[in-house]
């Protein structure tokens, strides 16, 4: 992780004196920074020591050691560390929603040392699954079921919303849709709306897994143009990174950390506008699990789920009022 460098800079890439490529650095925003928080997402707590298939990668660790916690703690210590002031977690906390994953989320998400709020995911409702809100709550970590989570920070309102479907792999704004626009048009400014499922363009599935499908997601978008043109709609479910723009609202998904390329977002609030930046988890033992899950479906994973460099980091300006 590299910090401090000059904004809107075309630099170097140099290795033990062999230039390996170039990069330029993010515009900056004017004025100072007034808040900055992380997501993190697709934590997937309780689902063991493989990934993928064709081939299935294998942690060193085997079931004593699983990966996924070790990645999960890393994110956390280095969002920590960038000064994240805030948590969010965007769904699929655990894997088989079971009471032990549950308490092992708390128990991971507990030692933060920072405030945390969560949503659930397709993989948390299932039909028999326990209320996981009172053992993270227990922790310190709000988990938002069947509604949103509102949260006023300097600079713009953050919406924390649970869209999922008990028992189904889309989501749905049907049930919360109404509380989410309200939040929005009563913000006073910008708004981020921070959910599990990615808002699809199409009315079929046109990868997996699915999410809003096509009609419910474009209805939504319409409706929140309406009621906040200054908005930003921060996804998870794919594991991969991808950013686009629909009108003024720009839409994001950011992958999970226990898998290639293995990430946290972080956000970065000014008067004008925000910045994502995709950080991937720097720990030795994080990296050499996540490279290797690149190798899933031949290696299309490696190749599917990084996105490109705008995709992951961006500076993105409000729309005038």
């Amino acid at each position: 992780m590299i910090d401090g460098l000059p904004p809107a800079t075309d630099l170097e890439i140099v290795i033990n004196g062999r230039r390996v490529g170039s990069v330029r650095t993010l515009p900056a925003l004017p004025g100072p920074e007034l808040f900055r928080f992380a997501t993190i997402g697709d934590l997937h707590m309780g689902e063991g020591w493989t990934f993928g298939v064709l081939p299935t990668v294998r942690d060193h660790g085997g079931p004593a050691d699983p990966p996924v916690p070790r990645c999960v703690r890393a994110a956390i210590r280095e969002l920590r560390a960038w000064g994240a002031e805030l948590l969010v977690v965007k769904g699929d906390v655990t894997h088989h929603a079971t009471a032990d994953e549950f308490q092992q989320a708390a128990e991971v998400l507990g030692g933060a040392g920072l405030p945390a709020v969560a949503t659930v995911g397709n993989h948390d409702v299932r039909g028999d699954s326990p209320d996981g809100r009172p053992v993270l709550a227990a922790a310190g970590v709000e988990l938002v079921v069947e509604g949103i989570a509102v949260r006023d920070v300097p600079g713009l309102r953050l919406v924390v919303v649970d869209a999922t479907m008990p028992d189904r792999h889309p989501g749905s704004f049907r049930r919360v849709g109404p509380a989410v626009l309200e939040a929005a048009s009563s913000a006073g400014g910008p708004v981020v709306i921070a959910m599990h499922h990615q808002l699809q363009r199409s009315p079929l599935p046109t990868h997996w897994p699915p999410g809003v499908l096509g009609p419910g997601s474009g209805r939504f978008l319409r409706a929140l143009a309406e009621a906040n043109p200054a908005a930003l709609v921060t996804s998870g479910h794919t594991h991969r990174h991808r950013t686009r723009n629909v009108g003024t609202t720009l839409l994001t998904e950011v992958g999970s950390p226990k898998d290639y390329p293995g990430t946290w977002a972080g956000y970065v609030v000014h008067e004008d506008g925000i910045r994502q930046v995709v950080r991937r988890v720097a720990a030795p033992d994080a990296i050499r699990w996540t490279e290797s899950t690149k190798r899933a479906l031949f290696g299309a994973w490696g190749r599917w789920a990084p996105g490109t460099v705008s995709d992951r980091c961006f500076t993105h300006h409000w729309p005038e009022a």
